[in-house]
């Protein structure tokens, strides 16, 4: 079909949908505070892109209908689709192959189709353990998701063994991954899409508190690829190292139509390095505060692409926040996790941001393998000789198929995953890496510490209350705040 033509014939929707899950399984002891960011956006575009080639798109989020497996199978029996597409990052993997395995126990006819990080990087390793799965499309889903679908509906499913990223089965159950090309097949800049945002329940996407200054606030992500090389992070292999930015007039479009149709009264952009393209940084800045759209946005940034004049032109079009992935403060870890920014960095680019006028997140990760308590101590007191509004403090996750789970191997601190929850780097109670400096009992310790130390701390608290003082902040965020406080005690 082509773009913007309508179907020949009467074809059945195409569901897109996450697993069949719930909010505490994702994140942990922090679900009922910590708010919920995770709108599906690589579905919502690869949902666009469905629509703008003539097929019907329904979404679901049993998770957040509240749907038990009951409510959510007399969905799928009521609406009579012949393609199902899931998505699921690792710590999602087991409750998604429930849910495959859900609906082809019910529905035997429907196509199965999983998609998201984790079946990008272990794609045979999901078909072998999930027979009833009919296919997998590895990395960016737009193209191959929908070349999949087409030639479901019309029948010609000899033709899959040509759609590159598209992982089946050969005639005698053997799983055929199809080759993708980085080069050839990543959408371009001109082609990343607006998500169709009108199938998806937009005003139950509470935002994450770290990034949302007013309610509602909405994500957007501008761009993919990454150049970077962090050992604990696979999003390079996943979208490629190649920065794509959307084209900065079809962002101000996309952000006018979250204002203008669904009430917007902040964004977050949750690209994981919002300013690694300098020149078109620029050309957005310009272009947003040339606009009227006049909401205030935030965004994370490294270390290392950050500076004075980039904050300063950043706040000038309407950026209030900033999250920087500190890491460390020991100069050896981030080495160890290829980082590629420095101690100094760090502290530099924390005292620009807030000598502008920012409110800032940093995030650190403690007990990284070849740490010892002092170590950790060291991050913690770093934390507070440079205070931020927002710490957030993890333990180490080594996602596989990362250089970290390598690492973490090598330590031999690593312990072999029992389920996808292990990987929920909310839940510290059964910590899938141990580092043998430390033991797993001081490492729980020293996390709870770290959230003590930070909070309780006077210039932080100060910080924190003279924002709510000033009416800077939502009342909401500050109880989430206390909530989330007392949840790490």
């Amino acid at each position: 079909m082509s773009a913007g033509s309508s179907p020949s014939r009467a074809i059945p929707p195409v569901l897109l949908q996450s697993p069949l899950e719930n909010l505490e399984q994702i994140y942990g002891r922090f679900h009922s505070s910590a708010g919920n960011n995770i709108f599906p956006y690589g579905l919502a575009c690869i949902a666009r892109v469905l629509e703008m080639n003539g097929f019907d798109v329904h979404y679901v989020e049993p998770a957040t209908e509240g749907w038990d497996a009951d409510r959510y199978l007399k969905y799928i029996g009521k609406q009579g689709y012949k393609v199902i597409g899931i998505t699921a990052t690792t710590l999602q993997i087991d409750s998604a192959l429930q849910t495959v395995r859900l609906i082809k126990k019910h529905f035997p006819d429907v196509f199965v189709v999983l998609g998201g990080v984790h079946a990008t990087l272990m794609p045979s390793e999901v078909m072998s353990d999930c027979l009833e799965l009919d296919f997998v499309v590895t990395h960016e889903g737009e193209k191959s998701f929908l070349k999949l679908v087409e030639c479901i509906h019309e029948g010609e499913l000899s033709r899959v063994a040509s759609i590159p990223g598209v992982v089946h089965r050969g005639p005698g159950g053997e799983i055929i991954q199809n080759g993708f090309d980085v080069k050839r097949d990543f959408l371009a800049e001109n082609e990343l899409p607006i998500p169709l945002y009108e199938i998806f329940p937009m005003r139950k996407y509470i935002a994450q508190i770290t990034f949302a200054k007013e309610f509602p606030s909405y994500s957007v992500i501008a761009g993919r690829g990454c150049p970077f090389r962090c050992s604990f992070c696979n999003g390079a292999v996943t979208l490629g190292k190649r920065v794509r930015m959307k084209p900065v007039d079809v962002l101000i479009e996309e952000i006018s139509i979250l204002k203008n149709d669904y009430g917007a009264r902040g964004i977050m952009f949750l690209d994981s390095s919002f300013t690694t393209r300098r020149d078109w940084l620029e050309r957005f800045c310009e272009a947003y505060a040339e606009s009227d759209i006049n909401l205030p946005w935030s965004c994370c940034s490294r270390v290392d692409t950050f500076d004075r004049e980039t904050g300063l032109m950043m706040r000038r079009a309407g950026c209030w926040s900033i999250g920087f992935g500190i890491e460390s403060a020991n100069q050896k870890s981030l080495d160890l996790i290829c980082k590629g920014t420095t101690v100094e960095e760090n502290a530099e680019a924390l005292e620009t941001a807030y000598d502008l006028g920012y409110y800032i997140t940093s995030s650190y990760i403690i007990c990284l393998p070849g740490e010892n308590e002092e170590d950790v101590m060291n991050t913690i007191r770093f934390s507070k000789r440079f205070p931020t509004h927002i710490a957030l403090f993890y333990l180490p996750v080594p996602f596989p198929k990362s250089k970290l789970d390598e690492t973490c191997r090598r330590d031999g601190g690593l312990r072999e995953a029992g389920k996808s929850d292990d990987y929920n780097c909310w839940n510290v109670d059964r910590p899938i890496y141990v580092n043998p400096l430390i033991g797993e009992a001081r490492m729980k310790d020293l996390y709870r510490s770290a959230y003590r130390q930070f909070y309780l701390y006077p210039p932080v608290l100060w910080r924190n209350l003279k924002e709510f003082a000033m009416l800077r902040q939502s009342p909401y965020k500050l109880w989430a705040g206390i909530k989330s406080f007392l949840n790490i005690r």
